[in-house]
């Protein structure tokens, strides 16, 4: 008998102790991603299943759908694409009633919110607690010193300032350590040379912003640097800050900005 209940599902995940409260026993939730899947990906993926249409037939329909909910969105309508309800904003002051939009102060967002018919499914999903990650360098906030945005835009060749737990890099010669930044399009990674480090402590760093092409970026932390600031782990231990970066307009990337 045919059923409205919706798929189980599960997702994994560690522990990482919580850094921005004061309690030692507050942790938050890492999940373990086991992929990265793009339009092209999942227009294979479904081409393969039950689908009666190919993986090049799929990937012309959804570029057709996307044109027409960006000419949509862009002319002030509220558009249903994907998981979340998408619309245009305004940030930044507006002051006096005869105020003008001022790029300077304001800003044109896109503010996407998730669909609620997809509530029930995410109540659905069993969530597997493995083991505690002790010890992570934590990125807590970054900074770009051109803009003064925090945890967000980005400008290439400008400073980047960040505050964080244990986010000294040290390491053993030929160890992989330092600051990474990850397109989160095709994951392909952009080191940040040492040389361009200027402040290099346990709470905080300041470096250099590599010459990143427009687009959407994760930062993340390496480093053998241990709970005491004299002791090296002996392995490296790497994290990713969960705020998305970006660099220009984001290169049309699909994913929203974590606000």
């Amino acid at each position: 008998m045919a059923t409205n209940d919706p798929k189980k599902h599960s997702i994994t995940g560690n522990l990482v102790a919580n850094m921005l409260t004061e309690r030692e026993d507050d942790y938050t939730f890492n999940v373990t991603y086991m992929a990265n899947r793009t339009i092209e990906d999942l227009c294979k993926l479904t081409a393969k299943g039950k689908s009666k249409f190919t993986a090049s037939e799929l990937q012309s329909a959804y570029n057709d759908l996307k044109e027409q909910a960006l000419t949509e969105l862009f002319t002030s309508a509220t558009v249903e694409f994907g998981f979340t309800n998408n619309m245009l904003g305004v940030d930044g002051p507006f002051i006096g009633p005869e105020a003008k939009f001022n790029p300077d102060v304001n800003r044109v967002i896109m503010r996407c919110i998730p669909r609620t018919e997809y509530n029930k499914d995410l109540e659905s999903v069993s969530v597997i607690v493995g083991q505690v990650s002790e010890g992570l360098p934590t990125i807590i906030t970054v900074t770009d010193v051109v803009t003064g945005q925090v945890n967000g835009k980005i400008t290439p060749g400008g400073s980047l300032n960040g505050t964080g737990k244990r986010v000294r890099i040290v390491g053993e010669e030929g160890k992989p350590v330092g600051f990474f930044f990850i397109h989160t399009g095709d994951e392909t990674e952009t080191a940040v040379p040492m040389t361009a480090l200027s402040r290099n402590d346990p709470s905080y760093f300041s470096f250099i912003i590599p010459q990143l092409a427009d687009g959407t970026y994760y930062l993340e932390v390496a480093t053998q640097a241990g709970t005491n600031s004299k002791t090296l782990v002996k392995e490296v231990r790497r994290n990713r800050f969960p705020y998305i970066l970006t660099v220009g307009n984001g290169g049309g990337s699909d994913r929203p900005e974590i606000k």
